[in-house]
């Protein structure tokens, strides 16, 4: 059983593996803690806390195997075990989802895409075929699907959450811009675009 770390940790592991790869692809053996810090602007110690979390260790004034280190964050982020998603809404923000290709580096496999829009029905994007909403249910169990991606208008969230819920689904990553209700063993993540800009934006009027 893996060792159960804090969100915020959670959340730094997936950049720490990002710069591990590009670092391997410049062919350097090693990286050390105070690379990744100064890379993503968190404390040093942190850092090394975090990968000794996931039972990595280093050498002293040489740092992590990158190597090794990469094996490590894959087999914890269970990135080479591919989860496939639906994602629901067809619309610019859904549209660019379903053609980032970054997904698929850390398992992410987006196999359909559903909207209610008649004119999208059928059409293929990212070598996606996109289905109506009618159609979430039978093809969730038929995909084994326990993932969904909700771009839609906030207005319709809370009403497809009730849908792909009943459909069995166990997880969903919103990103829409209003909070959803769900039972408690379905896992809701929020990507609020809207208040991630408001902080920045806050952050850069303090500068």
């Amino acid at each position: 059983m893996k060792k159960k770390l804090s969100t915020p940790t959670l959340r730094r592991l997936p950049a720490y593996y990002r710069i591990v790869c590009e670092h391997l692809e410049l062919g350097k053996e090693y990286i050390r803690s105070s690379e990744i810090a100064g890379r993503l602007g968190v404390d040093e110690t942190q850092v090394r806390k975090d990968i000794a979390a996931i039972n990595c260790s280093g050498k002293p004034k040489i740092g992590f195997n990158a190597k090794e280190l990469k094996t490590h964050l894959e087999s914890f982020l269970d990135v080479s075990n591919t989860k496939k998603a639906f994602l629901i809404g067809v619309g610019n923000l859904g549209i660019a989802l379903a053609k980032y290709r970054g997904f698929d580096d850390y398992g992410l496999n987006i196999a359909a895409l559903f909207d209610n829009d008649p004119q999208k029905i059928g059409l293929k994007i990212a070598d996606k075929e996109v289905f109506h909403i009618s159609e979430f249910a039978q093809k969730a169990r038929e995909y084994d699907i326990k993932m969904v991606i909700l771009a839609i208008p906030g207005k319709e969230a809370q009403k497809m959450a009730n849908i792909v819920v009943e459909s069995g689904i166990k997880a969903i990553w919103n990103f829409t811009p209003v909070s959803i209700d769900a039972p408690k063993e379905v896992i809701v993540a929020n990507q609020d675009l809207a208040a991630d800009f408001v902080i920045l934006s806050m952050q850069l009027g303090d500068c």
